[in-house]
């Protein structure tokens, strides 16, 4: 989603520490996916927080940024969530280029992923960076002066190389909606993955498309990205939301926002068309709509059930610990669980086991 530091409350809200997740004695209550298992999965959910307020890089944590809790993921988990996406912030991680992985930053992803693996979840790790790194104040694109495509792939191979073998991490995302690459995307993705491989052959790599990942408008600015995979494990990472502007801040209500109940499938479609088209596989990491009006939860409804139909895997955005009054939140209030949840968790006939077309 866009600007995601602007969505929460500056408030600090307190969680269980993710390292003592292992003898935390919580219960395990996701379905089983086994370390082969390449494919589909039911129900994923976006646990946000550390990838807030990049504008305070690298940010004091705690104050400016937050992993989520033991008790979220718990959560999730006794909701039959069996995958997790994490975003976090390349700047935290990797606080200078070329430079080495800040080892406090990395202990809390390497911890989050324990917490995830304890309660039988998979973990999807996304630098939230939209296809740039911060130097000096300034959002600066890759591949251009200051950020060389280099870097990047320096900094995803560091990545994958800390993660190799770990079977708790369901796949790596190259970027969280990269866009106005000046046509720079599809080269700076291919190196990424590319380095990748140099480390780990065997991880599933999430390729997200350029100009913020539309699955609307994914033929239009994405209609020939392919990537080279020599290890074949790799799905293309499309965003989709459902106001006007497709940005997801949903400015005004579901009447005004023209919005209809096919509105999901519709928008939706052009992406599933491509991945047929091509023979190529994709997921949707981020889709969310407002809990106030009742007609977007039949939107969603249809559009899960289209996507079980096409073998697509969802991720909800978002549950955290930070989002307040946030309208697409799927946190819990006062023990009651969210409107979207039940929509959500319903059986949509998705397979879970790997499938081909």
């Amino acid at each position: 989603m866009r600007c995601t530091s602007n969505n929460f409350p500056r408030i600090l809200l307190f969680g269980c520490a993710l390292a003592s997740c292992l003898s935390s004695g919580h219960a395990v209550h996701a379905a089983s996916l086994s370390a082969d298992s390449q494919w589909p999965f039911a129900r994923g959910i976006n646990l946000s927080g550390a990838e807030v307020n990049p504008e305070r890089e690298p940010g004091i944590y705690g104050k400016d940024y937050i992993y989520p809790s033991v008790d979220e993921l718990d959560y999730y988990a006794s909701k039959g969530f069996a995958v997790v996406r994490l975003p976090y912030r390349w700047e935290r991680l990797q606080p200078s280029l070329f430079g080495g992985l800040d080892a406090a930053e990395l202990d809390r992803i390497k911890a989050f992923v324990a917490a995830a693996q304890a309660l039988n979840m998979r973990v999807i790790l996304s630098p939230h960076n939209f296809g740039r790194y911060i130097i000096n104040n300034k959002a600066t694109l890759i591949g251009t002066v200051g950020v060389p495509i280099e870097a990047f792939a320096d900094f995803s191979h560091k990545v994958a190389a800390e993660f190799v073998g770990n079977d708790a991490v369901y796949a790596l995302s190259l970027m969280n909606e990269p866009h106005d690459s000046h046509g720079l995307w599809k080269k700076t993705a291919q190196a990424g993955l590319d380095a990748i491989r140099t480390a780990d052959r065997e991880r599933l790599v999430l390729a997200p498309g350029d100009e913020w990942s539309g699955a609307w408008s994914w033929r239009r600015y994405n209609g020939d990205f392919l990537l080279k995979d020599a290890a074949d494990h790799i799905m293309y990472e499309a965003h989709q939301y459902f106001d006007l502007d497709h940005s997801g801040t949903y400015k005004v209500g579901y009447t005004l926002n023209g919005a209809s109940p096919d509105r999901g499938v519709e928008w939706v479609r052009p992406f599933a068309e491509w991945l047929k088209l091509h023979r190529v596989r994709g997921i949707i990491t981020e889709f969310g709509v407002p809990r106030d009006d009742l007609r977007w939860l039949e939107l969603t409804r249809r559009l899960l059930a289209y996507l079980a139909q096409e073998r697509i895997p969802w991720v909800y955005w978002a549950g955290g610990p930070w989002w307040g009054n946030y309208p697409l939140s799927a946190e819990p209030k006062n023990g009651v669980d969210a409107p979207i949840m039940p929509v959500l968790t319903k059986d949509y006939g998705m397979m879970r086991s790997r499938a081909s077309r």
